[in-house]
């Protein structure tokens, strides 16, 4: 029997707004055990694919230790656009310096784009890398922020292009798909979804969206027949319009990263104490790159404009490599995947599992496919591993408690604020019994 035949429940995390280079790029130091398996950093003093230039002075990636930036970084269309610093058709990774500097920013000497961390900082990351699987070619699927590419993870096509207060276009969402072929699925989220941008309210009501609260209990009490089949869980953005026992942790900037990893730690323990682990998939990602450095340049996957688009450039390029972790007994410790994978990968994997073909989501998936962008199925080992390595122990940060968002300064957060509204609007009781932060939204 095939590995992804033995495998009952698929767990899908999408973090926010790290670079592939600035979470996992660490694991190809020196110090740090020079994995030569991983396409990560090194001789950073002398390569030039890790040089950055403005203003005729040269600038290289740096360490910095985890904490609350200043501020979040550039990483909307234009700005990634100057990120890439495109020579021809060629993507040549130098701009992060400039983009950070236009963005009204005055030049210091390290600047924050080009930093990395360590695994002291992603303690849950390097762990994960460590006794797991690290994919070192998973590309955000567009050179661009957050809400293009999370509805290209949660649908395989974009209707828009940036990040904006509205409900989004989209067609095939993912929800739709797996109910359509009868498969279980469960989401469980630690604050307010993302999912309400999508207006199908129905989905975000109907008893399939579970607080992270309940995710040990359901673990431990879900009838065979009740096991999702898909789980998706959500981390407390830090832009949702109101925080209610869950501190930010979403890894989005300028939040620090310390809070996601107890995030990643809380979800790999209540998975892999179930006895269901042996037949479990964990997938960890971010939605695209924030705005850090990568030395990698995104591959030539041209996407053209979807019918109903809101806008009219198409894509030309995936975005910038982002960190990406496979947990699961059918994958070996300590290895890397160089396979090229994107967010629409997640949705061949599921065309591949519940009906039997990877080309079996959706036309924009395939031509994603026929350009090179495989499927998750592909990290896959034959053989089941016995070995259940235990979490590291870490202090936990003590939860926050119920705050109002500051003055909304960006797109996202006033997107949410709409959806929080219009959920609001649809079923209030229902809303607010999913949600009950929302009781505290201005109508």
């Amino acid at each position: 029997m095939a590995a992804l035949d033995r495998i009952k429940t698929i767990v899908v995390v999408i973090m926010e707004n790290r670079s592939f280079d600035h979470v996992l790029g660490y694991l190809s130091l020196p110090e740090y055990g020079g994995r030569r398996d991983v396409e990560g950093l090194v001789d950073l003093d002398t390569d030039p694919r890790f040089a950055n230039e403005y203003d005729q002075q040269i600038y290289r990636p740096f360490p910095m230790g985890d904490g609350r930036l200043l501020h979040d970084l550039p990483h909307g269309r234009q700005q990634v656009a100057t990120q890439l610093a495109m020579s021809g058709t060629t993507p040549t990774m130098s701009g992060f310096v400039k983009a950070y500097v236009e963005e009204n920013h005055s030049i210091v000497e390290q600047p924050p784009p080009l930093g990395y961390l360590g695994p002291d900082s992603v303690f849950m990351s390097d762990f994960l890398a460590r006794n797991y699987l690290v994919c070192d070619h998973w590309f955000a699927p567009l050179p661009t922020d957050t809400h293009p590419n999370r509805v290209m993870a949660f649908t395989g096509s974009a209707t828009v292009d940036d990040t904006q207060s509205r409900i989004i276009p989209h067609r095939n969402l993912v929800f739709d798909w797996l109910t359509q072929h009868g498969v279980r699925w469960r989401a469980y989220h630690c604050g307010f979804s993302f999912f309400p941008l999508f207006g199908e309210f129905e989905h975000i009501l109907g008893g399939r969206f579970h607080s992270m609260r309940q995710l040990v209990s359901d673990i431990a009490t879900d009838k065979d027949d009740e096991v999702p089949q898909v789980v998706f869980v959500e981390p407390e953005y830090g832009d949702s319009p109101v925080h209610f026992g869950f501190s930010p942790n979403d890894n989005h900037p300028p939040d620090p990263i310390g809070p996601g990893e107890h995030f990643l730690r809380d979800i790999y323990t209540a998975l892999s104490v179930s006895p269901r682990w042996a037949q479990t998939m964990l997938i960890v990602i971010h939605d695209e790159h924030g705005g850090f450095f990568d030395h990698v340049a995104p591959l030539p996957v041209k996407m053209p404009v979807p019918a109903g688009a809101l806008y009219r450039q198409p894509f030309e390029t995936t975005g910038v490599r982002v960190p990406a972790l496979i947990a699961s007994p059918f994958v070996r410790a300590g290895t890397c995947y160089r396979g090229n994978l994107d967010h629409t990968s997640l949705l061949q994997l599921f065309a591949e599992k519940f009906a039997g073909d990877r080309r079996a989501y959706s036309d924009d998936v395939n031509r994603r496919l026929d350009q090179g962008i495989g499927s998750v199925s592909s990290v896959l080992a034959a053989q089941a591993r016995t070995d259940v390595p235990p979490a590291p122990t870490k202090a936990v940060p003590v939860a926050q408690v119920l705050q109002a968002t500051k003055p909304l300064i960006n797109e996202n957060q006033k997107a949410l604020l709409l959806a929080g509204q219009k959920l609001l609007a649809h079923d209030r009781t229902k809303a607010i019994r999913q949600f009950p932060e929302l009781v505290h939204l201005q109508s």
